[in-house]
């Protein structure tokens, strides 16, 4: 067998998620109102780095012979987080970050407190978590919310007000 033909055969899966992706990709510049532009591609490119950072936080749960459904709850509401907390000059915003990150610190601590000492299994408490931090987003979104054209959402948001 030639050199090539056994790369190929080594890396078929590899080559075919490739494939896959430009094929979905092409469908997805296609349909866009913009076509294939450079702000589509950033666009694109910013939500797929997002995506790999919670597949990746899903994927050391998942090796480390855990599941946690709750991941994308929890960077729902970090990111709802940073975008109150994280503006301002330089000193703010990374004090902004830190607390981001001690936000979804503090979510996966509590999850794994309640799995290990509640003797609960994962599954269970995970789902149950996602309604908590997902009930979490408007609270912490409220004085984001309040203020925009939709009347609405500020009314039953309102409460929340600082």
């Amino acid at each position: 067998m030639s050199d090539w033909r056994f790369l190929f055969t080594q890396s078929r899966g590899t080559l075919l998620a490739i494939l896959f992706f430009v094929v979905m990709f092409a469908i997805y510049t296609s349909n866009h109102p913009a076509g294939f532009t450079a702000n589509v591609v950033q666009t694109a490119a910013n939500k797929g780095v997002l995506l790999a950072l919670v597949a990746m936080a899903q994927t050391f749960v998942v090796i480390t012979a855990g599941i946690d459904l709750s991941v994308g709850a929890v960077m729902v509401l970090t990111n709802c987080l940073a975008s109150w907390i994280v503006v301002g000059t330089a000193t703010s915003a990374t004090l902004g970050i830190l607390g981001v990150l001690l936000t979804g610190l503090v979510c996966g601590a509590i999850n794994g407190l309640i799995v290990i000492y509640g003797r609960l299994q994962p599954i269970v408490v995970t789902p149950t978590r996602i309604s908590v931090q997902g009930s979490a987003v408007p609270i912490v979104c409220a004085t984001v919310w309040v203020g925009n054209e939709y009347d609405v959402p500020n009314r039953s948001v309102a409460m929340f007000r600082r």
